[in-house]
């Protein structure tokens, strides 16, 4: 006889359906906000970072190839030729009639700043040989002759 009515069952809380709308209510527009913020801050940070590493690659490019490819390029022609070259635009012509260029395409001959590398010789650093080098937008030189 002490059994509960109808009403007094629904009006209870139930515990499993407040959870389950807990849980599917979502973050807030302001934690949503906060959260992209974070990400651009992140982000700004490792993209400023970045550029100091790819201008140390493209020095390091350069470095490269005055004292590998630029250099075979010059003593290539000096083979075929048995000359130097007045300047690195005779290594786009044949050194001889009959011989191919050693250098095809003029985009062989530009730094990683897109300008023509400089060539010397005889070379003032290079005595008795010749001097090849190239400047970085910040002024520093990088030549065949520092020995790295």
């Amino acid at each position: 006889m002490n059994q509960p009515t109808p009403n007094a069952v629904s009006s209870a809380p139930n515990a499993v359906s407040t959870g389950i709308n807990k849980a599917i209510r979502g973050f807030t527009l302001i934690e949503i906000l906060i959260v992209l913020a974070l990400i651009g801050i992140v982000a700004a940070l490792s993209i400023d970072g970045l550029g100091d590493l790819f201008s140390g690659g493209q020095e390091d490019a350069a470095q490269n190839w005055v004292n590998g490819a630029g250099k075979q390029y010059v003593e290539l022609y000096f083979l075929k030729a048995r000359t130097y070259p007045k300047s690195l635009n005779d290594l786009m012509s044949p050194p001889k009639a009959g011989i191919d260029p050693v250098v095809k395409k003029a985009s062989a001959l530009l730094d990683p700043w897109n300008n023509q590398y400089q060539y010397k010789y005889p070379g003032t650093k290079n005595t008795g040989d010749f001097d090849l080098w190239t400047v970085t937008p910040e002024g520093k030189t990088i030549g065949n002759w520092d020995g790295s």
